[in-house]
């Protein structure tokens, strides 16, 4: 009896704490929100004096994952025709995780990495950089992301401190009405967007759209590198390459599946295949190979590498990652596992007029699509979501073949 009592009053002690918590978490948001902007005054407050430019200096300013930025391509390389070189310097301050690849580009003149984590912390790090920002003595300010966050990109338009600094009006993903309204006042102008659902190609067509007050066709991201960056060469051989991580579970297609699906491709056209992910992923490669009779290798790329292991192999399958938009960008065919979490707004592409569409998602329509990570259903650590196991070996076998028969044909 106690036993029972004590099992239910500590359920109940849960509860109580967990609704507290809910209750207490929007007034502490707005509380840090307010010691982050206190730390940022101060500390540009203290800045130097700004550098002085011979031409007018541009900052394009992106924060965003790695597939985000690839989808970013299709209108990023427009902003050298509107800023050309001959008037104006532009400066790319993004996300270092993709710095690798951002550097190779030509759309822009320099590129200055932010390491994320680092950055949303009261730190030296924080400082340094917000004070390098200043010092750039920017004219323009440019902040195109839909989804953008108080502690990152909105800072560092801030301390940009440019004449014209422009951002899209975006949506309340990542803000609340306090930092809202902190964010717009440090802009000069706030570019509308459309309420209706679009996908993220669209977006920012859109914002690209009403900045310029040109007309924007709308295209698949293309990712041209200016010479081989991988100590590997893959060109002269034959293989197709699995990638089974993913940021995080919720986008993870279970191991053995994965398994299944080399047995088959196997079976069907005798290629070997290429694991590949970040280091800390090499785990799930070694439970692929255990599982399977398929040849299989790991690779182990940097990113800076892996467009070209993409670009030579015949085609993809991979969960929804990085590897899914540098491959569509390459040119070579993608079968995506796609999950509910944001259904719609990166993945599918949308269908283009005349255009090839190399990249096809298999999915499993479910109710709770678009989610935003909050799966409504119980999921154990480290479990993949209903969305994602249901989508079966078949499904994705299905596309897998219509690959290989065109390849074929």
């Amino acid at each position: 009896m106690w036993l029972s009592f004590y099992s239910n009053f500590e359920k109940y002690g849960k509860t109580q704490s967990y609704i507290f918590m809910t209750l207490l978490k929007p007034y502490l948001i707005s509380i840090k929100s307010l010691l982050f902007f206190l730390f940022d005054s101060i500390v540009l407050w203290g800045s130097q004096p700004p550098q002085h430019n011979k031409l007018k200096l541009v900052l394009l300013i992106r924060q965003d994952a790695i597939g985000d930025f690839v989808i970013w391509l299709d209108t990023a390389k427009e902003y050298r025709k509107l800023y050309p070189p001959e008037k104006y310097k532009i400066v790319l301050v993004g996300n270092d995780a993709w710095y690798s690849l951002a550097k190779l580009l030509p759309y822009w003149d320099d590129v200055l990495p932010v390491n994320i984590k680092q950055f949303k912390t009261f730190s030296f790090y924080r400082k340094k950089l917000l004070r390098q920002v200043r010092n750039l003595g920017a004219q323009i300010t440019v902040q195109s992301a839909f989804s953008r966050e108080f502690y990152l990109a909105d800072s560092l338009v801030r301390a940009s401190n440019a004449l014209c600094k422009i951002c899209s009006t975006g949506d309340m993903r990542h803000l609340n009405w306090l930092k809202k309204k902190l964010a717009d006042s440090w802009h000069t102008e706030l570019i509308p967007a459309l309420g209706q659902p679009m996908t993220e190609l669209e977006r920012n067509a859109e914002f690209f759209q009403q900045l310029s007050r040109k007309s924007h066709q709308v295209d698949y991201p293309k990712l041209n590198l200016p010479k081989n960056v991988s100590s590997i060469t893959w060109k002269n051989r034959e293989y197709y390459v699995l990638f089974p991580g993913a940021s995080t579970t919720l986008r993870r297609w279970p191991v053995e599946f994965f398994a299944g699906i080399a047995n088959r491709i196997f079976d069907k056209t005798g290629l070997t295949g290429v694991l590949d992910g970040l280091p800390n992923e090499k785990y799930l490669a070694k439970s692929i190979q255990d599982l399977s009779k398929a040849p299989l290798e790991w690779a182990g790329t940097k990113l800076s590498e892996l467009p070209e292991l993409l670009k030579n192999a015949n085609f993809l399958v991979s969960c929804e990652t990085s590897a899914v938009y540098i491959a569509a960008a390459v040119g070579t065919p993608v079968v995506c596992i796609l999950g509910g979490t944001d259904f719609g707004r990166f993945l599918p592409y949308p269908e283009l007029a005349g255009k090839e569409l190399v990249l096809r998602t298999v999915s499993y329509p479910m109710s709770c699509f678009s989610c935003h990570a909050k799966c409504v259903y119980p999921l154990k650590k480290g479990a993949p979501p209903p969305c994602i196991t249901n989508v079966s070996i078949d499904a994705v076998w299905k596309e897998v073949e219509k690959i290989i028969e065109a390849k074929v044909n």
